[in-house]
């Protein structure tokens, strides 16, 4: 598997945290996603700001996200 870039990393974390939830487009705490992914707050607002942008998780507010079908397709397709 090829090395991740902290969008990456955050990306899947959110993906996993959906699946064990067992809803792909449920409501997903940032914090806890940055934890499991070895983030900082600083960059992953900065993270979450950008993958927003790119239509990849929609954020519900600063604490909590939940992701795209482009954001689970991004996943899918070049993460998994």
């Amino acid at each position: 598997m090829k090395a991740l870039t902290p969008d990456e990393k955050l990306m899947l974390e959110f993906y996993r945290m959906a699946q064990e939830k067992g809803d792909l487009f449920c409501v997903l705490t940032v914090k806890d996603a940055a934890k499991k992914a070895g983030l900082k707050d600083t960059a992953t607002k900065n993270i979450v700001k950008l993958l927003a942008q790119a239509n990849f998780v929609e954020k519900i507010d600063e604490a909590k996200i939940c992701l795209t079908k482009y954001g689970c397709r991004f996943v899918e397709e070049d993460l998994y």
